[in-house]
C-alpha cells in the first residue's frame, strides 16, 4: 500500500516545489521593476500565475515570502562560491582564485540579482530579518577567506600579514567592486575587477600570486 502511495506525493511534493519556486521568482521580478517597499501580492500573483491562497499555503504571508526571496539568493550565492573553491583543490592560492573568479561570474553577479540584493539592502535596517542574507561580513565568506590567508601565510611564510585583516580586506574590496557593477553595469569589466582583487592578493602573498 505504502508503494502505491509514494507516486502521488512524489508528484505532490514536486509541484509543491515548484510553486513555491515560482512565488520566489514572481516576488523577485516585482521587486525589480516596482522596488520593495511597492510590492504587493496582486503584483507577485500577476507574475505567478496563481491563486491568493498559494502565498498563504507555501509562505503565511507576504513578509514571510520577502524573507525566502533574499535568503534564497544568498544560498544560491554562498552555494556557487563553495562549489567553485572545492572544485580548485587543495593549493590556497588557486582556493582564493577560484573565489575571486565565482565572485565576478555573471551567474551571480547580474543586473536582476545586484538591484533586488540592493532593494533588500535598504531596508535592512527597518527589517532586520533580512540582514543574515544580504550582510556583507558573511561569517561563512569571511571564515573561508580567513582560513585561505592564514595557510598562505604558514606557507610563505609571511610573518607581517594578519589573516584576519587580509581577509577582511578582501572582502571590503570585493564589496566595493560589486557596488561599481550595481552603479555602471555597462562599463563594468570583469576581468579588470579580478584583477584589482589579484593585485592586491599579490601585495599581501608576492611568492604565491607573481605576474605569470
Amino acid at each position: 500500500m505504502a508503494g502505491t502511495d509514494a507516486a502521488p506525493r512524489r508528484a505532490r511534493d514536486l509541484t509543491k516545489e515548484r510553486h513555491r519556486r515560482t512565488l520566489i521568482e514572481a516576488a523577485a521580478d516585482a521587486v525589480l521593476e516596482h522596488g520593495l517597499a511597492n510590492v504587493s501580492v496582486s503584483r507577485i500573483l500577476e507574475r505567478a500565475g496563481l491563486s491568493r491562497g498559494m502565498v498563504n499555503l507555501h509562505f503565511q504571508s507576504k513578509a514571510n515570502l520577502l524573507v525566502e526571496v533574499v535568503r534564497h539568493y544568498s544560498d544560491d550565492y554562498v552555494a556557487h562560491w563553495q562549489a567553485a573553491m572545492e572544485a580548485a583543490g587543495p593549493r590556497p592560492e588557486d582556493r582564493l582564485r577560484a573565489l575571486v573568479a565565482a565572485d565576478f561570474d555573471p551567474a551571480v553577479l547580474n543586473r536582476r540579482m545586484m538591484a533586488v540584493w540592493m532593494a533588500f539592502r535598504g531596508e535592512a535596517q527597518v527589517s532586520p530579518a533580512y540582514m543574515p542574507f544580504i550582510d556583507s561580513r558573511d561569517a561563512r565568506l569571511k571564515a573561508a577567506f580567513t582560513r585561505i590567508c592564514t595557510e598562505l601565510r604558514a606557507e610563505g611564510p609571511y610573518p607581517a600579514v594578519d589573516p584576519d585583516l587580509a581577509a577582511t580586506a578582501f572582502m571590503a574590496v570585493l564589496e566595493g567592486l560589486w557596488n561599481d557593477f550595481h552603479l555602471y553595469p555597462d562599463r563594468f569589466d570583469r576581468d579588470a575587477a579580478r584583477g584589482v582583487v589579484l593585485h592586491m592578493a599579490r601585495a599581501f602573498f608576492p611568492r604565491h600570486f607573481a605576474p605569470a
